[in-house]
């Protein structure tokens, strides 16, 4: 990987690590590089509290992460030291900054306003741009009649409360502008990871937190009389009966079928599988789907997987991929299959 800070490279790289997540509103990065106090350069570029911007580039020149420098590790002894920088993408800045935003911003009420004309407002206080992607282009227009906002709320906690009810996941992209989307899970899968291909594979499944039904309800009130403000949704991973009832603390009640599925979706989460791979992969991307097939992780046959998160590590020695990896209907609101099926069917060991 290369580096720039302030569009000036950064010729030695010890180490430098960088986290892609797919529902985080910014990536972060760690490095370690030199540091001459008699170089003016260095005394500019490696100044700290000036939050400088930095870009991370791949192989390829290809930037994948465009952000600000946040914190500096300076150390002094009788050996050489390198100085540690880290940070996150431009628009981490929205989770640091609390509501309410400058007083132009006033009220913290927004009134028939869309999901987008919100976000769009508070992300241009602070110089961030604003990405919907025409998967979610409906439901980021659709216009509330109310929302408001805590002065406690962090800018990107009151946007995510916004974008959760409505099954739009809140990303960002490799520019730091802030992105609302809904990943593709019929998506081309370009890798296949097993055992022969990988450095390690481990899977976790939390059965505590899954339940085998999801049942969502609110109280109607006097319009809505006589309408079933019930809805629910089967899992069919758990056979076990382990059902759960949620209620909906606010929002219309055509909005109970999405909530269920927004709450299945959250569960899903409970089942993930991680792969560790040789060399860098720095084309893979946050929502990008692969597959995965290793019969000592309960995978007896090639799983599809979403790319939840992905982390680049490199050293002068070695270079790494770390792959975090959740089921496609964690992030789209669909039923998933049930993928433990196949166990009856396949013998061989992968």
């Amino acid at each position: 990987m290369k580096v720039k800070i302030n569009g000036k490279d950064i010729t030695f790289l010890d180490t430098i690590q960088v986290t892609r997540s797919l529902d985080s509103i910014a990536s972060i990065f760690s490095l370690a590089t030199r540091f001459n106090p008699d170089n003016d350069d260095h005394k500019e570029l490696f100044k700290p509290l000036e939050y400088h911007k930095i870009e991370i580039f791949n192989s390829k020149g290809k930037v994948i992460l465009t952000g600000t420098i946040l914190n500096h590790s300076f150390q002094s002894d009788k050996d050489i030291h390198l100085v540690g920088l880290s940070g996150y993408s431009i628009s981490g800045i929205l989770e640091d900054v609390c509501m309410p935003t400058p007083y132009s911003k006033y009220p913290l009420e927004s009134l028939n306003r869309s999901i987008k004309e919100i976000a769009e407002s508070l992300c241009s206080a602070y110089g961030v741009g604003l990405i919907v992607d025409s998967s979610v282009s409906g439901l980021a227009n659709q216009v509330l009649e109310s929302s408001s906002a805590s002065p406690s709320d962090s800018v990107k906690g009151y946007i995510s409360k916004l974008t959760s009810q409505k099954n739009i996941v809140l990303s960002h992209d490799t520019k730091g502008n802030v992105v609302m989307f809904k990943p593709n899970d019929n998506a081309k899968v370009d890798y296949y990871f097993n055992s022969e291909n990988s450095l390690a594979i481990t899977s976790s499944f939390n059965g505590q937190g899954m339940h085998s039904q999801i049942s969502c309800v609110s109280q109607p009130g006097d319009e809505f009389e006589g309408v079933s403000l019930e809805d629910k949704v089967i899992n069919p991973l758990i056979k076990k009966f382990r059902p759960t009832t949620k209620v909906l603390s606010s929002g219309e009640e055509t909005d109970n079928s999405k909530a269920a599925n927004n709450e299945l979706a959250a569960e899903l989460k409970n089942i993930g599988v991680n792969v560790k791979v040789a060399a860098l992969f720095d084309d893979i991307q946050p929502g990008d789907i692969v597959n995965v097939h290793n019969h000592f992780t309960y995978s007896f046959a090639y799983t599809r997987y979403m790319v939840s998160s992905v982390k680049f590590t490199e050293t002068i020695d070695q270079a790494t991929t770390e792959l975090e990896l959740v089921l496609p209907e964690t992030y789209t609101g669909k039923v998933p299959k049930d993928i433990l099926f196949f166990y009856k069917t396949h013998k061989t060991h992968i």
